[in-house]
């Protein structure tokens, strides 16, 4: 029985395999391999950099997507840094751009369902009045900040006496209507 565990289970073995083929080609002493498959240089690291991502993304489902992104471009600026110490290759900024241009090209494709979650429910409405409408961020600004770790007098004075858990609870996070 496939289960998503099984699907995130070969989507990091396919990510390290990747990885590691991606790292090889890059630094290896083929340089030009890539027109082999009729692919200018430029495009086989969109393509690389791209496709590590989409696996990731699949591979890791529990981290930020932004976070990923971040690490593939670090990864990318990694290998041209690398390159510079390697006698057949040379690393270059244009290099560094296209890995960024194909981590960018499957970020903003991850975010397509989002957009049409949001297009089937809400679709009638501003993305102003959708954020204002996100609870995450609406609990943060309700929340009250902390002034000191220990009470003044006053604040003493000013409390209610002794209250339940439950009740300053029900304070700190009203009932959702």
């Amino acid at each position: 029985m496939l289960t998503p565990n099984h699907v995130v289970t070969t989507a990091r073995a396919v990510l390290i395999g990747g990885a590691l083929t991606a790292a090889v080609l890059m630094l290896g002493p083929w340089p030009g391999l890539e027109q082999v498959f009729g692919l200018s240089d430029k495009a086989a690291h969109a393509i690389a950099f791209g496709g590590l991502l989409a696996v990731s993304f699949l591979a890791f489902p529990r981290m930020r997507r932004n976070d990923l992104a971040i690490a593939a471009v670090l990864l990318g600026a990694s290998v041209e840094v690398a390159q510079l110490f390697t006698a057949d290759r040379s690393g270059s900024f244009a290099d560094l751009f296209a890995d960024s241009l194909g981590v960018v090209i499957v970020y903003l494709a991850s975010h397509i369902e989002q957009i049409r979650a949001l297009a089937r429910e809400r679709g009638h409405m501003a993305f102003s009045d959708i954020e204002a409408q996100n609870r995450r961020r609406a609990a943060r600004r309700r929340a009250p900040a902390i002034r000191t770790v220990f009470p003044t007098s006053v604040e003493v004075m000013d409390a209610e006496g002794p209250t339940s858990f439950a009740s300053r609870a029900a304070r700190r996070y009203p009932r959702r209507v």
